[in-house]
C-alpha cells in the first residue's frame, strides 16, 4: 500500500506510519537496473527487470503490466501476484489471454521508461498496464518530473501501437491544494485525458485501509488482497482484450 499524508512537510520522505493515512496508490532503449530506493523504502528494489519474453507472450492476446513491487508480487509466490491472479481470472473465462509480469519491485517511473523497449515492447503486447510513480514520490522525485516521464512511456506506447491503461492515485480524505499529493493525484487523469487511455484511479481500492489483507508491513497486499483487487481490474481490463490489427 502506498499512503499519502498532507501533513507531512514537502520535501521529506512520509514515515509508514503516515503512509497509512488518507492517500493511496493505487503501475529509453535499454533495460537498464532499477535504481536503489533510500534505505527503508517500502518497495526493494529489484537488481534486473524481469524478461518481456515468457510463456504468457506467446498467448492469443498479451498484456504487459509495467509497475512496480505491487505489480511484482512483493513478498509473494509468483503465482499469487497480480499479473497471475488476473490471468487466472480470464483463463477461468475461457479466454486465451496471457498476462506478462514487467513489475521491479523500487522502480521509478524513470526506470519503467528506460526499460520500456526491453519489458514491454519486446513482448508484441495487445495491452499495457502502467502502474508506476509511489516511488518517485517517496523518493523525493518532482511530481514535474514523474509526469514527464509517465508521459514519455505513453508515447512509447503510442509511437509502437500498443493500447495503454493509466492506473493512478486514489484520494483518502482531504488533500490539500497545491500539496505534493494533490500534484501527483492530478498527474494521472491528466494524462488519461490527454493521451486518450483508459484511467482506472485506484489498485489497491478499499483493502489499502483493511490490515487483514495487507502483509505485516502495512503495505503491500497479501495473496488474499490481490485476490480482491484482482476481480475488479480484471472485469475493468477485460472489455479492451482486442488483439490488434
Amino acid at each position: 500500500m502506498i499512503a499519502f499524508t498532507s501533513q507531512n512537510p514537502p520535501r521529506r520522505l512520509p514515515s509508514l506510519s503516515a503512509l497509512a493515512g488518507c492517500f493511496v496508490l493505487l503501475l529509453a532503449a535499454c533495460g537498464s537496473p532499477a535504481a536503489q530506493p533510500p534505505s527503508g523504502a517500502p518497495f526493494p528494489a529489484s537488481e534486473v527487470a524481469p524478461p518481456a519474453e515468457s510463456e504468457a507472450a506467446r498467448a492469443e492476446t498479451v498484456v504487459v503490466f509495467l509497475g512496480d513491487s505491487l505489480t511484482a508480487g512483493y513478498g509473494l509466490d509468483a503465482g499469487d501476484a497480480l499479473p497471475a491472479q488476473i490471468e487466472a481470472i480470464w483463463k477461468a473465462q475461457g479466454l486465451d489471454v496471457g498476462v506478462v509480469n514487467a513489475g521491479v519491485s523500487g522502480d521509478t517511473t524513470a526506470n519503467g521508461l528506460a526499460r520500456f523497449d526491453w519489458s514491454v515492447t519486446a513482448a508484441e503486447p495487445d495491452l499495457v498496464v502502467i502502474a508506476l510513480g509511489a516511488n518517485d514520490f517517496l523518493m523525493g522525485v518532482p511530481a514535474d518530473a514523474a509526469r514527464a516521464n509517465l508521459a514519455a512511456i505513453l508515447e512509447r506506447a503510442r509511437a509502437a501501437g500498443i493500447p495503454a491503461v493509466l492506473v493512478g492515485l486514489a484520494p483518502r480524505g482531504d488533500i490539500q491544494p497545491g500539496s505534493r499529493e494533490a500534484d501527483y493525484a492530478a498527474i494521472y487523469p491528466d494524462l488519461a485525458a490527454h493521451y486518450g487511455v483508459p484511467y482506472y484511479p485506484s489498485l489497491l481500492g478499499d483493502i489499502a485501509l483493511d490490515p487483514s489483507l495487507l502483509q505485516p508491513d502495512g503495505l503491500h497486499p497479501t495473496k488474499e488482497g490481490v485476490v480482491r483487487i484482482a476481480e475488479p481490474l480484471a472485469g475493468f481490463l477485460e472489455p479492451l482484450l482486442e488483439t490488434r490489427e
